[in-house]
């Protein structure tokens, strides 16, 4: 699903439960899904600082901007790491500690690799979800499957990169 995907966005929609942090894909001959949604107290500022990064490296544009609803298209290239990136924090207990490592992680400096590694977490969760026969087009990848996935690459990040968390 993610390997043919035509765009990438990364959606904010403030809802009267809180913030929602979405990450959708749009797929040739399908509607749009969201595969990873993040809600909770800190999704805000992990979006805001997601898209100051992405901006400043041109990897992002605006698409729709109002009081309760802010979206962005992601390029190609970044979006299965920006996917990755929600999968791998979304469960964290503290994901403010994770908010530093972003940057580096999608520049590759000083985390070489970090970009593919992102990229593989969000790959492993959907193969994951297939395979548990979660199938269902619209809906987002099973949390069973990205709470398992965070998990473990959260793991391998500390120990890869020497990352303290």
């Amino acid at each position: 699903m993610v390997l043919e995907a035509r765009s990438y966005r990364l959606v904010l929609r403030k809802t009267t439960r809180g913030p929602v942090v979405q990450f959708r894909v749009s797929v040739p001959g399908a509607r749009e899904s969201t595969l990873v949604r993040m809600g909770g107290r800190m999704a805000e500022r992990i979006f805001n600082h997601m898209a100051e990064v992405l901006k400043k490296h041109n990897l992002i544009t605006e698409e729709t901007k109002s009081e309760n609803y802010t979206a962005y298209r992601l390029n190609l290239d970044i979006g299965p790491s920006v996917g990755g990136y929600l999968v791998m924090i979304r469960r964290s207990r503290n994901p403010e500690a994770w908010i530093n490592y972003f940057e580096g992680l999608i520049t590759e400096d000083p985390y070489k690799g970090g970009r593919a590694f992102l990229a593989h977490a969000l790959h492993l969760s959907v193969e994951l979800s297939k395979s548990m026969g979660a199938e269902r087009t619209r809906a987002q990848l099973p949390p069973k499957v990205l709470d398992s996935v965070s998990a473990g690459f959260k793991v391998i990040s500390k120990k890869l990169w020497s990352l303290k968390k």
